[in-house]
Order: structure tokens, then C-alpha cells, then sequence
């Protein structure tokens, strides 16, 4: 499919060298690097998956992230949340993520936004960006950000995590897949990880393949997962491809 990003930005020689390694990838190339350099990705949570998808797109050299997250880093946080650790107790999410972001990836900036997404702030903080990354654990706030991707036709990854299973998949309007489509009756409520549990090491694998489809749809490299979702059962070691049916 076409990239999202449709002018490649130039890269310096600091940025080739950096990128060297993800350039010589058949197929890749310095356009698709300098499409990464010009994008604007906005990830909605930085908790558990939201972590390893900011980390993994600053490294890739996306131009821009914007981290929305109201939430402080807890001690139960640090079993799965890797991106922060004992020094960043109490902090706030979003700015000790831009912190760490920073210092991995300078050449990139980031953009801490400490705030919920609600239906009056959805679109003003989605508005400037060119893919949405869903990573948040709350049902609300999920349709709330499916909703104004829908209505500003931005490609949104969606992952989700419980327990010992996951699953991914990328909704945009433009191709008729939208979260109601992946939910058509949604549940009143899901279980909390301090209910189920979360097995740490899945939120990695999960949020990178989250990482990877982002970067898929910014340089038109590869086959996307839309219309298909990606569920993976960690504790036996599958990964199944399910059909997505969107609208026509």
C-alpha cells in the first residue's frame, strides 16, 4: 500500500550513520528512513505496550512522538513497564518517557502530554498526527481515541494485552476497519491486569509488533495488518492470523 508519509524528509550524516542498519534492509532504503524522519506519531498510554512501542520508534528514528498518559509510575508498574525503573517512582509517565526517549534518541523529539484523552481533547491532541498508537488499558478511553481517528481518517494500531495472551491489528476509516468492527458489541467493563495479571515479557513482544506496523504504514514498506488481527498465546508459543471483516 502507498506510505502514509508521502515526502521523505533529507537525512544528515549523523542520521545515516545512526540508521545504517535498518537502511540496508532490501527495500528499505534512506526514502523510507527519511519518511520516518518526517512523520508525526502520537502513542496514546506508555505503560506496558506503549513502552516498547516509544522506544523502538525513537530508536527507528520516527521524527516526532507525542506520549499521552496521565498516570505516575507505580512500583507494581516496573514488572512489565521497563521503560522506567526506581528512579522515576512518583513521576509522571509521560514526561520520565520523554526523558528516556531523549537520552536513546536525540536526534528525535518528543513531545510529553500528561493528560487524558477525552472526547473535548481527542482531536485537538490527534490532530498534527500522521499514525495513532492505541496502547491503553481502559475500555473508555479506547473509544474515545477510535472514534476521533475515525473522523480524522488516521490510521490507528491497536494492541491489546491479558493475562498471557495478545493480539494487534491496524483500524483506519479509509479502508472501512474500525474498533467497531474489532468490538461490535463492546463489553460494559474488562478485567484489570491487577485482576488477571499481565505477563511482563509478552507487553514487549506485543508492543513490537505494534512498533513494526507503524512503521510499516509510515514508509510503505511491507503488508500492514489491516483487515487481519494478530493473536498471540505466549504460554504455547502460537500466533494465529484471524480475518478482520470491515465495511465495504
Amino acid at each position: 500500500m502507498q506510505p502514509v508519509i508521502a515526502v521523505p524528509e533529507p537525512l544528515t550524516e549523523a542520521e545515516r550513520e545512526r540508521y545504517q542498519r535498518t537502511m540496508a534492509i532490501d527495500g528499505f532504503g534512506e526514502e523510507a528512513q527519511g519518511r520516518l524522519k518526517a512523520a508525526t506519531v502520537c502513542c496514546i498510554g506508555a505503560g506496558g505496550l506503549g513502552g516498547p512501542v516509544l522506544q523502538y520508534l525513537a530508536a527507528s528514528g520516527v521524527g516526532r512522538l507525542i506520549v499521552v498518559d496521565d498516570d505516575v509510575v507505580e512500583e507494581r508498574n516496573l514488572q512489565r513497564q521497563t521503560l522506567y525503573g526506581n528512579a522515576t517512582l512518583g513521576a509522571s509517565k509521560a514526561d520520565a518517557a520523554a526523558a528516556r526517549l531523549a537520552d536513546l534518541n536525540p536526534l528525535v523529539e518528543v513531545i510529553p502530554v500528561p493528560l487524558r484523552v477525552t472526547q473535548e481533547t481527542a482531536e485537538e491532541i490527534l490532530g498534527d498526527c500522521d499514525v495513532v498508537v492505541d496502547a491503553v488499558d481502559n475500555l473508555p478511553t479506547r473509544l474515545v481515541v477510535a472514534r476521533a481517528c475515525q473522523r480524522l481518517d488516521l490510521p490507528l494500531v491497536f494492541g491489546a494485552v491479558q493475562a498471557v495472551n495478545g493480539q494487534v491489528t491496524v483500524l483506519w476509516e479509509r479502508h472501512g476497519m474500525a474498533l467497531s468492527d474489532l468490538f461490535p458489541d463492546p463489553p460494559r467493563s474488562c478485567p484489570t491486569a491487577s485482576e488477571v495479571g499481565v505477563l511482563g515479557p509478552m507487553t514487549g513482544w506485543v508492543g513490537s509488533v505494534m512498533a513494526t506496523e507503524v512503521v510499516k504504514l509510515l514508509t510503505g514498506v511491507g503488508e500492514p495488518l489491516l483487515g487481519r488481527v494478530m493473536y498471540i498465546d505466549t504460554l504455547r508459543a502460537r500466533v494465529v492470523e484471524l480475518p478482520l471483516a470491515g465495511r465495504s
